[in-house]
């Protein structure tokens, strides 16, 4: 789709599950809502009850978002007569909100309006009411990335295209959700890992926020949705212009990766060869010998996605 704000929606749903309010409180609400404890997901017991229990958290906290979006254009749609005014100020209030997660300004933001059940839910009624309370739960970190997707939907003043970019917001927030619900305990050291690092995460938001407010201000949002094309112009025109040198690069991208499944366990002090990285490592190395002969081409199937624009 061309709509430059679906990419930064994205973007944002990401953030907020890396955020330092959500990141933490994964593993709790994964326990809360499937009924297990933290011992029991961590040993994979009732994964695919864990992930239905997700899916339907996730599929409450998205209509509450769907639904403030659509709010939030109807606001623009009154608006609509100081549409260059508003995007200014927009743009204006987004920049601030980034400021705002790198140097904690405005300390008003920090005060939280988050619903604490007291008993487990029951059922899958239960879990999408939790997820409803989760969206509900304004913080220091949710609130800043939301509220500036909620005004880029104001922006906008079309409530499609607004419940399309909150759908994009939570669909950004829901995979690694679903993802950790059904593998938590294979990602739970990725997660750690991002815990340690939540201070580069909630900065890093911050300047994203940033930079997103700025081209909202200047009128220059679309330009985000043009890098994709160019570069699958770009792509394109090297394949016609001469396509084995697009198909050296990929093939050594496939044989870095096949290395790489084979390295990383020699450098972290693990057994390499191993059944299942010998089977990515063949995989990958198939894949560049496959690209060398010319039986496919990963790089046109990239140009042509980079250029996919929506039926």
């Amino acid at each position: 789709m061309s709509d430059p704000g679906l990419v930064p929606a994205l973007g944002a749903g990401i953030l907020t599950f890396l955020s330092p309010c959500v990141l933490p409180l994964i593993p709790g609400y994964l326990s809360f809502i499937s009924g297990y404890s933290l011992q029991e997901i961590r040993e994979g017991r009732g994964r695919l009850r864990v992930l239905a229990r997700t899916g339907v958290f996730v599929a409450g906290f998205t209509a509450v978002f769907v639904v403030l979006g659509i709010v939030f254009a109807g606001g623009g749609l009154l608006l609509g007569g100081l549409s260059r005014a508003f995007t200014i100020a927009s743009g204006a209030v987004v920049a601030l909100l980034g400021l705002n997660l790198v140097f904690d300004f405005i300390k008003i933001l920090n005060l939280e309006a988050r619903f604490h059940a007291t008993s487990r839910p029951r059922g899958y009624g239960g879990a999408f009411l939790v997820g409803v309370a989760f969206a509900a739960g304004w913080s220091p970190c949710v609130g800043p990335i939301l509220a500036a997707i909620l005004v880029l939907a104001a922006r906008d003043s079309d409530v499609s295209r607004a419940a399309i970019l909150l759908a994009a917001y939570s669909f950004g927030l829901a995979i690694p959700f679903l993802a950790v619900g059904l593998f938590f305990d294979r990602t739970r050291r990725l997660m750690e890992a991002l815990k340690r690092h939540a201070t580069g995460i909630r900065v890093a938001s911050g300047c994203l926020l940033f930079a997103l407010g700025l081209l909202m201000a200047i009128g220059k949002l679309g330009t985000i949705s043009s890098v994709a094309p160019r570069m699958g112009m770009a792509m394109a025109e090297a394949l016609a212009t001469d396509p084995l040198p697009p198909r050296i690069a990929v093939a050594a991208v496939w044989l870095l990766l096949a290395g790489l499944s084979l390295a990383l366990p020699a450098i972290r002090h693990r057994r390499v060869l191993t059944a299942p990285r010998l089977a990515w490592a063949g995989v990958f190395a198939a894949l560049a010998a496959g690209e060398l002969a010319g039986l496919w081409s990963a790089a046109h199937l990239i140009s042509q996605w980079l250029l996919f624009r929506g039926a």
